[in-house]
Parts: structure tokens; C-alpha cells; sequence
């Protein structure tokens, strides 16, 4: 572990990487709740990509007992820094190619009075310090769909860049949307 210097630096600590005001920590069995009223959350699903159902409680619980670790994805809990066990929303690192340095972050925040205190930037900003400074990745990129104005800034904000638009990529209430591209390379 290293010397937390402001937003600076990013500290892994056994199971925990540290941001500013956030934590980032492996999914325990007490974060079932939260990950499925995250999954089943109507608001959430319109604003992401891919395609999405209602999961029960004992499939959610059976998906969390299957999860392993492996060298393509890091699925963290964000949770508040002065509370681990709160469980605010997911960040992912996926998609990881260690030979070309690239990898895919997903966030989630569940719904409520966490959101728009930075937990989200902090938690963006922190994970991509930690590809950048810990996994050795080059880029990180992320897809965005078009109308999710709150993910655009949030992503702007942590310094990504707009690539380009993938046109028609997403079907959303019976029409295809854009889905914008971005990404931050390590300087």
C-alpha cells in the first residue's frame, strides 16, 4: 500500500481502493439487496445499454455466489468512506486486455440522496487510477447512450474524451439510439 496524497494517488489496501470520498471494495454476500434493487430499477435500465430483465432474489443471490475473480473484469461496491458496509452503486473495469492496455468501466449509483455529492466522479476517477497506475492499462473507454445527459458529465468531467457515436446500437422503448463513445488514455 502507498501514502494517500489527495486525488493524486490511489491506494489499494488488502481488499480496498481508496478515492476521495469513496471506497472501492470486492461484493459481499450484504450487497445482494442493493444489486438487485439496482438491476430491477426501471430508471437505471433506461439509461444503459444491453438488455435487461427482472431478477428475483434467489437468482441475484445464486449470480453473486458464482462471481470469481479473473484477469478480465474488476467488479467493485462503491461505498461511502466513512461507512464500507453502505453499498452506493457498482464501478466495473471489464473488458480488460492486458496486451493491447485497454479496458470498458460501467458505473451504476442507486437511486436516492447519493447522488450529485461526487461519489460517482470519485469513484470513475479512482478506478481509472487504478488501471492506469496498478493494471498498466493505456485506455479506458466507456459507452455511453445517448441521452444520458447525467453519465455524458459525469464522464467529461473525469476527463474522458468523445471518440464518436455508434449509430442505431442501442433499442430503447421500441426505437434505436445512439450510443456515444468515450475514452481517457494515460499520459
Amino acid at each position: 500500500s502507498a501514502s494517500l496524497v489527495g486525488s493524486e494517488m490511489c491506494i489499494r489496501d488488502s481488499m480496498y481502493i481508496y478515492g476521495e470520498k469513496i471506497v472501492l471494495r470486492a461484493l459481499e454476500n450484504e450487497d445482494n439487496e442493493m444489486l438487485l434493487n439496482l438491476i430491477n430499477d426501471p430508471k437505471t435500465e433506461e439509461l444503459l445499454g444491453g438488455s435487461s430483465w427482472p431478477v428475483s432474489e434467489s437468482d441475484q443471490r445464486k449470480w453473486l455466489e458464482r462471481q470469481e475473480i479473473n484477469a478480465s473484469t474488476l467488479r467493485c461496491i462503491i461505498a461511502i468512506k466513512e461507512d464500507l458496509k453502505n453499498a452506493i452503486g457498482t464501478v466495473i473495469l471489464g473488458e480488460i486486455d492486458q496486451k493491447n492496455g485497454t479496458g470498458h468501466i460501467h458505473i451504476k449509483m442507486k437511486q436516492g440522496n447519493v447522488r450529485g455529492k461526487g461519489y460517482g466522479t470519485d469513484a470513475v476517477k479512482t478506478m481509472v487510477k487504478y488501471a492506469f497506475d496498478e493494471l498498466r492499462l493505456h485506455c479506458v473507454y466507456a459507452n455511453i447512450i445517448s441521452y444520458n445527459d447525467v453519465s455524458v458529465r459525469l464522464f467529461e468531467r473525469c476527463g474522458f474524451q468523445r471518440e464518436g457515436v455508434l449509430r442505431d446500437r442501442i433499442y430503447k422503448g421500441g426505437r434505436y439510439v445512439d450510443e456515444l463513445s468515450y475514452s481517457i488514455i494515460n499520459q
